[in-house]
């Protein structure tokens, strides 16, 4: 089963990063660079997960999350918080207290790293 991951992130070179990082071990990997329009394609694309920048142009991450939450069919999509603005405790807080939310790491993130929490989310194994 090839698995599919939705990368929103406003730097285009970490979405190239984790683009190339998921394809190499078996992902499909799609990607937005703003919060446009951003449920409407989650829903048309169907991810397995979704890796999500929280400092993101117009509504950012944190209306992202709570959009999430509200849908019953996106409710259930993990999603890995990818952030450099995690000195915050009241970002953190707010990002555990989010039942999708299953994995977080602050920027710049080792692609390696970033892989390993991946795999932690789906159980140790891809099974792409």
């Amino acid at each position: 089963m090839n698995r599919k991951a939705f990368v929103i992130d406003d730097d285009k070179n970490i979405v190239e990063l984790f683009k190339y990082t998921l394809e190499k071990d078996g992902f499909s990997v799609v990607s937005a660079c703003n919060d446009l329009d951003i449920e409407k394609r989650i829903l048309e694309e169907k991810p397995d997960i979704i890796i999500l920048d929280l400092m993101l142009p117009t509504n950012g991450g944190f209306a992202i999350l709570k959009l999430l939450q509200k849908n019953e069919t996106t409710k259930e999509i993990p999603v890995m918080v990818i952030s450099g603005r995690f000195t915050d405790g009241t970002t953190y807080d707010f990002i555990q207290s989010q039942p999708n939310v299953k994995g977080f790491s602050s920027k710049p993130i080792d692609p390696s790293v970033f892989l390993l929490e991946i795999k932690k989310i789906f159980g140790g194994t891809l099974d792409v």
